[in-house]
């Protein structure tokens, strides 16, 4: 592979886990071998690692894996449980995309990006697999761990499903123990804003507006801006609207309590759990004590994990999880509208009421934030969620020892129903003379215009729900015969997924398998594979082998190395297979289908009516995408205290749904075909380095992580360019192009008639003037236009996570602290932040982003374009000056806790502890006024200030 070719120390890696397998021949070194004993006090060597259908000794799995401990995802304090993940595991990028209570799950990816297509993240709650919204609203509390599976010895056994990776959930489970235990938890946190866009005041708004009035050559609209300046007038305001609609804080709480116990015949866990999540949003209790519409969300989980041996052979599991929530929002509009209308609404505008008392507004804007927050109305959103899974094991060993029976079936159904009641009243705006004073009615009182009128409606939106049920059954084998060692699994399965009953149905099956072998605890062998077929693709093309090999070698068990008093364990491990991928979005791509059109036009009006017409051509071939990877990897031990894991992987995706280029005219009157033809290759580097170490009562640890990740596009139909940096051939997926920023047009460019001087490129946007920016015309041809776009900076998905965790307990004083940085990432300030970026243009807001603006005077040091109330085509166009270092260091996560001593209490007391954490605390980047994870002028994003207790029994 390329990735191979590039990197000769990987290739000498990948030889000698190969030779080292070789040298099982060589008999003095294998005689009586096992794991030095230096490592046998390491838990980590020894536990189960989760692969989600297959549990495996550490030591022996030759897998890229990272688990989680369940008790981490508590360090953070977040309505959603998938955001506590953020940075914590190397390979998995999590992206925020709101703070909005209940609305805030985030788009996660694993190892990057490798087809540009959605490759759908697959998530396993205790074996069995659910939506990611499911998971998003599990409690924290009843987290066991979670674990990454990255590379093809362990995502092949998902087959079609696993070119995305799998994050495998395990939620805790009872235990045998002397006594039952009860643990309550309780938290209370305080939350703000990170950033929020800074907006100029009223004065500096119409100074500024009068004068970009000057450079279009209009009138000015505001005689005397500093009456403006003045607090409290109602006929020239001046507006915080962030202040009037947001307040400062917010609270955020949960409580749990949880039963955990049992004996040798049956174990349980049970849970109860209650989050409160309130919103910013100031002054929402409006029409009555009952009806508030600030942002709200409720949410209760229930859950039971039960297991029973039946018989000293049979094993009966039972896992039952109850969710409920409840989301309240303002009715009428998003969150993203709100906030993007609250800064485009200027302080001059119009006051939040009027002398009279009604409602403040204006014909331009027609927007008071405040009147719709508080008498649009309110949404709410109710979801229920049931995940069940029963599971059983019957031993075999009357037929062979080591043999199991397995099999069990899992129900996953949500339902979400939707409630809707919308008010609206009347604003008024009042009217204004060239003068900018109000206009005077007969009465000598200031005369109105009426905005909008008295409605009031409800809508009852129905509801929506999923169901995805799996059925499996197989055997599983776990065996040793002196210095050799099997295992192994057979599992069939049968998955459904359905929307609304039969409206969208998704069918899945096949057959699963692993077989590993190990040599005196040296040399290890893992095959698995997958046969798996889905009723999306024509018959004769519905199934595939996806299968993988992974070899290992513990080094630190050969007799050369016994004496070694550095290195305590030392495994070189490689794996190389396949997995696939289905994309919802391109399902029965053999058939041909009709889609909805706006029709033939009939008549003399020019209209259309509405009608069907012939889809995309039919692809009888179509099929799965395919992802082959190679991951090379080292786990070490030094020292009894110092611990590593590398890995380096090449990922080859191909088969990439596309629809083949041609320019097609539309009076052909056809589509051509999706295709299987895009290629994308993903290669990288992740690294975990984890000290720890106690002196005395000083017990404490170091760890670091870093994760790299680069994609290019091998393979992908595109029409003809006339310069090779206009394909997509070539880059990472979706690589932002643009024109290349070369300073500010000066007076000196343009002659008396404001035409641009002979020699300069043109722009084929539209006109120019002094103090636009100015671009550089790559192919020299005098036009400024598509043609000199070119690649520029990086994507918004970053391609090195960096992670830095540390801690320590003293006595019965406790510490942890975590930092996430993201780098190679970039960002632009188009798109979600244009309204923040383009003053006066299209009624916007003007922000501190424009203080730096353009005159002849400022010429030299202006870092930003000229003023104007116009629309300016040519300082829209995507260009470096729009793009910003999107690199961000953040404190994720900081908490310290004290622990009292309580024996004497009280009887059965065993533990108090106390504690104060912060989320999200402080963030270091390049970006001013913005918040550099998430570029939006939606609901902020929040930091966190919490406190908590446990309490067990």
């Amino acid at each position: 592979m390329n990735f191979l070719s590039k990197y000769k120390y990987i290739q000498w890696l990948a030889a000698g886990c190969l030779m080292g397998i070789g040298l099982k021949a060589h008999a003095q070194m294998i005689t009586g071998a096992t794991l030095p004993d230096s490592t046998r006090g390491d838990s980590t060597l020894f536990t189960q690692v989760d692969l989600g259908l297959r549990q495996e000794k550490a030591w022996r799995s030759t897998a890229s894996t990272y688990t989680l401990d369940g008790k981490d995802l508590n360090r953070m304090f977040t309505g959603n449980l998938l955001n506590t993940l953020q940075g914590r595991i190397p390979g998995l990028t999590v992206v925020t995309g709101s703070g909005e209570p209940g609305y805030d799950s985030p788009t996660m990816y694993i190892r990057g990006r490798s087809s540009w297509n959605t490759n759908q993240v697959i998530i396993l709650l205790d074996g069995f697999r659910v939506d990611q919204n499911a998971l998003s609203a599990l409690s924290p509390n009843e987290i066991a761990s979670v674990t990454l599976l990255k590379d093809a010895a362990s995502l092949s056994l998902y087959g079609l499903e696993g070119a995305g990776g799998v994050i495998s959930v395990r939620t805790i489970k009872g235990k045998s123990m002397d006594k039952n235990q009860l643990v309550i938890n309780g938290r209370y946190g305080i939350q703000s804003p990170i950033e929020l866009p800074k907006v100029m005041n009223a004065y500096d708004y119409t100074r500024l507006y009068n004068e970009a009035l000057a450079n279009d050559g209009l009138p000015e609209k505001y005689p005397d801006p500093t009456l403006y300046q003045k607090s409290g007038d109602p006929y020239h305001p001046n507006v915080d609207w962030y202040q009037e609609l947001l307040n400062p804080t917010s609270n955020i709480q949960d409580y749990n309590l949880s039963f955990r116990g049992g004996n040798r015949h049956a174990r349980y866990f049970v849970l109860m759990d209650y989050t409160n999540y309130i919103g910013l949003y100031k002054n929402a209790q409006a029409i009555d004590k009952d009806f508030g519409t600030n942002a709200q969300y409720n949410k209760l989980n229930l859950r039971a994990n039960v297991e029973i041996d039946l018989t000293k052979n049979l094993l009966v599991k039972a896992n039952i999880s109850g969710i409920t929530e409840d989301r309240k929002t303002p009715a009428g509009f998003t969150a993203s509208s709100l906030f993007t209308n609250l800064m485009r609404v200027p302080a001059a505008a119009f006051p939040v009421k009027n002398p009279n008392g009604s409602w403040g507004n204006s014909s331009v804007y027609a927007f008071n934030p405040i009147e719709l927050l508080q008498q649009n109305g309110i949404y709410s959103a109710h979801t229920r969620t049931l995940q069940t899974d029963f599971t059983f094991r019957q031993k075999l060993d009357v037929l062979t020892q080591g043999l199991n029976l397995v099999g069990g079936v899992s129900f996953n159904n949500q339902y979400v129903g939707f409630y809707q009641t919308l008010f609206s009243v009347p604003s008024y705006e009042i009217l204004k003379g060239a003068d900018d004073q109000p206009v005077l009615g007969g009465d000598g009182q200031p005369t109105y215009k009426q905005i909008g009128s008295i409605s009031q409606s409800s809508n009852d939106g129905g509801g929506n729900h999923w169901n995805r049920n799996t059925t499996q059954l197989g055997l599983n084998y776990d065996r040793g015969f002196g210095l050799n060692h099997y295992t192994g699994m057979l599992l069939a399965m049968k998955k459904n997924y359905s929307h609304n009953g039969q409206t969208y149905e998704v069918h899945t099956q096949g057959l699963t398998g692993n077989f590993t072998y190990d040599y005196a605890q040296k040399y290890i062998l893992n095959v698995s594979a997958a046969y798996m077929g889905s009723a999306d693709f024509q018959k004769g093309h519905r199934y595939g082998l996806f299968p993988s090999i992974g070899l290992g070698w513990v080094m630190s068990s050969e007799p050369f190395m016994q004496n070694s008093k550095a290195v305590d364990f030392l495994k070189l491990r490689a794996s190389y297979g396949t997995t696939g991928s289905i994309n919802e979005d391109y399902r029965f791509l053999y058939r041909q289908n009709a889609v909805g059109a706006s029709g033939w036009i009939f008549g003399s009006n020019n209209a259309g009516k509405g009608g069907m017409t012939e889809g995309p051509f039919a692809n009888p071939d179509a099929t799965w995408e395919q992802k082959t990877i190679l991951n090379l990897g080292v786990d070490v031990r030094l020292f009894k205290h110092l611990e590593a894991t590398i890995d380096l992987f090449d990922e080859h995706q191909s088969g990439i749904y596309e629809v083949a280029s041609a320019d097609v005219p539309a009076f052909a009157g056809f589509n051509l075909p999706f295709t299987n033809s895009g290629v994308v290759d993903n290669t990288g580097l992740e690294a975990v380095i984890t000290y720890r170490n106690q002196d005395h009562d000083f017990k404490y640890f170091v760890s670091g992580s870093f994760a790299y990740a680069r994609n290019k596009i091998k393979e992908k139909s595109e029409d003809a360019e006339p310069f090779d940096y206009l394909y997509d051939k070539g880059y990472p997926i979706n690589q932002t192009r643009g024109l290349l920023f070369d300073g500010y047009y000066g007076q000196d460019d343009f002659d008396a008639e404001g035409n641009l001087k002979q020699g300069l490129a043109v722009s084929s946007y539209g006109q120019l003037h002094p103090g636009d920016l100015k671009f550089k015309d790559l192919d020299g041809n005098g036009v400024i236009n598509k043609y000199d776009m070119k690649p520029i900076g990086y994507t918004d998905i970053p391609e090195i996570t960096l992670g830095f965790n540390l801690g320590f307990t003293y006595k019965h004083f406790d510490f942890d602290a975590f930092l996430q940085g993201v780098m190679n990432r970039s960002v632009t300030l188009l798109g979600a932040a244009y309204d923040y970026t383009h003053p006066f243009a299209g009624n916007n807001n003007i922000t501190e982003f424009s203080k730096n603006y353009w005159t002849p005077e400022t010429a030299a040091t202006a870092t930003s374009p000229r003023l104007s109330t116009l629309q300016n085509p040519n300082n829209d166009q995507m260009a470096d000056y729009w793009m910003r270092n999107g690199n961000f260091l953040k404190l994720r996560s900081l908490e310290l806790g004290y622990t009292f001593s309580v024996k004497k209490w009280l009887r059965g007391l065993e533990g108090i502890r106390v504690f104060a954490s912060g989320t999200n605390l402080f963030t270091w980047d390049k970006l001013a006024d913005l918040e550099a994870e998430n570029v939006s002028m939606g609901y902020p994003l929040t930091k966190v200030v919490s406190f908590g207790f446990n309490v067990k029994f």
